[in-house]
């Protein structure tokens, strides 16, 4: 396969991009070299992706746990393929319950600024779900393929729909991710962690901070 990245060319044989492959997803395959991904483009999607233009703009954003594009990949024809990503070495996510609530809200709280940010430069987030975070002392985005740039919407608006998407993501896969919750639960726990909160003011309140994430959820769910 011959590809650039900053005009660096590379010429790599079928077996050892193998050795390089971590996974696929709808828009791309993924591969690891050194300290990155790349994230290559498949010949057919029927999903929205990013474009050239996105990759460069959204490049610029220096976010911490919603990891973003760095460089764009291009093919042989040095036509648009890709880009490519910081890599986080995927760690076992149940290890998260055995953190404790001021180690989480360290993270929620760095989590917001990058909300803040991404609102401050017109960016929706989407897609947050299992197959799409990685804990590795910290919690990290890796998939930002259906993010959009929207410079119609007001910035207000951005930061209610990105906080309530992250908010949810939260609930369902950090938080709560041990149980099985019906839609009663559910709507129970959207009443003690409301949408116009975000989650790490929520927790901020909460008084005992050396709890661990699954003391203080079991209490939480024994208590619905």
């Amino acid at each position: 396969m011959k590809f650039y990245v900053k005009n660096k060319e590379y010429n790599i044989d079928y077996e050892d991009m193998i050795k390089r492959y971590i996974k696929s997803g709808w828009a791309s395959d993924v591969y690891k070299f050194d300290k990155e991904v790349y994230k290559i483009n498949k010949e057919i999607c029927l999903k929205y992706r990013l474009d050239e233009d996105s990759v460069n703009y959204l490049s610029k954003i220096p976010t911490k746990r919603i990891l973003l594009p760095k460089e764009s990949i291009y093919d042989e024809n040095y036509e648009f393929n890709g880009y490519t990503m910081k890599y986080i070495k995927s760690n076992k996510k149940d290890d998260i319950k055995n953190i404790t609530i001021s180690k989480l809200l360290k993270e929620l709280k760095t989590i917001k600024n990058d909300l803040l940010l991404l609102k401050d430069n017109n960016v929706f987030i989407d897609d947050l779900c299992e197959d799409n975070f990685i804990y590795n002392n910290g919690i990290y985005l890796i998939d930002p393929g259906s993010f959009e740039i929207n410079k119609e919407r007001s910035k207000e608006y951005i930061e209610i729909i990105n906080r309530e998407i992250m908010h949810d993501f939260i609930i369902k896969y950090v938080l709560f991710r041990s149980y099985k919750l019906n839609i009663k639960q559910i709507r129970k726990l959207y009443e003690l962690f409301p949408l116009n909160e975000y989650l790490s003011d929520i927790l901020n309140k909460e008084s005992n901070k050396k709890q661990l994430i699954n003391e203080y959820t079991d209490r939480i769910i024994n208590n619905l």
